[in-house]
């Protein structure tokens, strides 16, 4: 039996998996990154993560001494700057730093619209990470006299790993310098050379199931990760996950509902129109198209707030409370605006636009609860229907919520839509697991189990009017229209726009 590590840079953790070539996971593991952001919004230690991915390995010992290849995916768009020895020479940088917003502001029309169309986003600090070099040039010119490699997260990793250098097109694609609608995966040269930006500087673009390299750094001994073994050059963490799903053009969407929920689906064709996220897919001719919401940090955020109980346990506990609220009392309930930090694609919003809205002093605990998990459920409803047109498919959905059936029933009656569940904490591991897999032994068909989650028909009625309440004041709290007809708008050709 060969098995392969499936390693998953997260936004809040590092997940990792042996999957066998049989398809079954053989051993897991998860760490979360040491506290190294607090009191420095919009940035990363890659020394936090080097800390939970050793302690990942670790857990996985001794399984991981016998596995035959590394599959890696990461958090994205995060930059993290590459010195001569291809370690970092100051922080990453994630796409919501607010220090980004006036660089944007300068450098992003400096592109032509050719350019910009090339890219396939929506103009925006978070389809723009190349800004993060003249960021660092501006706010940290030591660290930058010391610059040879801006890379993204993947690309520190797999030079952790291997020494390599390498970027994958599913992060390279919210860089705001690749031509994402291409037949080639390439830089935009002429995009850079507006932005006075060298193209040595970046790394060169690899496939995702590319062999990066072999394993042959001290970190790699260190965390007790064999010598010698070959590493992908992998990909983000929702590609990585549709990978697991075995998402191609005219398959079922997904959701992932974690630190951040993501609607994913793919598109043998790039969608010109640029009203959510998009990023070439994991094999020539496909595209990803990402509905995305802060709904996981809305969600923690909310509940803490709103006094629910402490970090590890306010969340359950609102959920455990909404649940109970029906009939007139659900009605009742206020709504909780969950825009807590700038939203992608497709919100597009620069700046946090939160709010609650409709309590009053006679609102229940109960109510409060319900109003806020319906917030962030309702926005996931606007994603779903901006990105994917209301019809008879299913989607599969996947997250933190474990076995629990409360919140996959509360999304249903919500939404109005099927889901099947995987009952999977660990999907983009698994996919990067796969992923590797299949370059070096094969296709792999990894093993999820799926339960069917149906709308009730009796909370049919309550849904629409709770849809069609959260949608009108989220209107009047944000200033825009509401969002669902933007799926079946026909395509044109993108026009830049700004936000």
């Amino acid at each position: 039996m060969s098995t392969f590590l499936g390693l998953d840079l997260g936004t809040s953790a590092t997940k990792g998996v042996i999957l066998a070539d049989d398809g079954t996971v053989v051993a897991r593991a998860r760490a979360p990154h040491p506290d190294s952001r607090r009191g420095r919004p919009g940035r990363a230690d890659p020394a936090a993560w080097e800390q939970s991915i050793v302690a990942v390995c670790l857990q996985l010992a001794p399984e991981l001494a016998q596995v035959d290849g590394i599959g890696i995916d990461t958090h994205c768009p995060t930059v993290v700057p590459l010195g001569a020895d291809r370690r970092p020479v100051s922080l990453g940088v994630t796409w919501d730093n607010p220090a980004l917003g006036p660089l944007f502001q300068r450098w992003s029309e400096r592109r032509s619209p050719t350019d910009i169309r090339a890219t396939g986003n929506h103009p925006s600090q978070s389809t723009f990470a190349v800004i993060a070099h003249h960021y660092l040039r501006e706010t940290e010119p030591d660290a930058f006299s010391r610059l040879v490699t801006l890379g993204f997260a993947g690309t520190w990793l797999g030079a952790l790993l291997t020494g390599e250098l390498g970027i994958d097109p599913t992060q390279a694609s919210y860089s705001g310098v690749f031509d994402t609608i291409g037949d080639q995966p390439r830089w935009l040269e002429s995009a850079l050379t507006d932005l006075c930006i060298d193209p040595a500087v970046l790394p060169p673009v690899r496939e995702p199931l590319d062999v990066l390299g072999a394993t042959s750094t001290t970190f790699a001994e260190l965390a007790g990760i064999p010598l010698g073994i070959p590493v992908l050059v992998g990909c983000a963490d929702t590609p990585a996950a549709s990978y697991a799903l075995g998402t191609t053009p005219g398959t079922n969407p997904f959701l992932i509902m974690g630190t951040t929920h993501v609607v994913n689906s793919c598109l043998p064709s790039p969608d010109l129109r640029a009203r959510a996220l998009q990023r070439r897919g994991l094999r020539p001719g496909e595209w990803l198209i990402n509905g995305v919401t802060n709904g996981g940090d809305a969600l923690a955020a909310a509940s803490s707030a709103f006094g629910f109980g402490d970090r590890d346990s306010a969340v359950a506990e609102l959920v455990r409370l909404a649940a109970g609220v029906s009939g007139e009392s659900a009605l009742g309930a206020p709504f909780f605006v969950p825009h807590v930090m700038p939203e992608r694609g497709p919100f597009w919003f620069e700046e946090p636009c939160s709010g609650l809205t409709g309590m009053t002093r006679s609102t229940t605990r109960e109510q409060l609860a319900r109003g806020t998990l319906d917030g962030v459920i309702l926005a996931d409803r606007m994603v779903l229907e901006a990105t994917i047109p209301p019809g008879d498919e299913v989607v599969y959905l996947t997250g933190a919520f474990g076995e629990d059936p409360v919140l996959p029933q509360l999304l249903a009656d919500a939404t109005g839509r099927s889901f099947d569940v995987a009952l999977e904490p660990d999907l983009p591991a698994i996919g990067a697991a796969a992923m590797c897999a299949e370059v070096v032994r094969g296709p792999v068909a990894c093993r999820l189990a799926t339960s069917r989650v149906a709308p009730r028909p009796d909370n049919a009625a309550l849904a629409e009017r709770r849809w069609a309440a959260f949608r009108e004041q989220w209107s009047v709290l944000t200033g825009r229209d509401p969002l669902p007809a933007l799926a079946t708008t026909s395509p044109s050709p993108l026009v830049p726009t700004r936000s």
